[in-house]
């Protein structure tokens, strides 16, 4: 991870609800169709090596497991 001088750097997220509200009306299609995947391509398709990835848990809600374990039988560097 680099390191940085300023404090600044790529942003991950947007700044206000808006602005993503913005991007999703361009970006997402609204159609109804079937969205279910298998892992091992989710994780191949949508997880590029150096992602940021956050993933966690509160009460009954868990961490997916399965998920991590597939990104390191594919040797995901995150």
């Amino acid at each position: 991870m680099k390191v940085l001088e300023r404090g600044t750097g790529e942003l991950l997220a947007w700044y206000d609800p808006d602005e993503h509200r913005r991007w999703v009306q361009k970006n997402k299609s609204a159609r109804l169709e079937d969205k279910v995947i298998e892992l091992d391509t989710a994780v191949s398709k949508y997880i590029p090596d150096g992602s940021y990835l956050a993933s966690g848990g509160f009460g009954h809600v868990r961490v997916s497991m399965a998920l991590i374990y597939e990104m390191i039988r594919q040797k995901k560097e995150i």
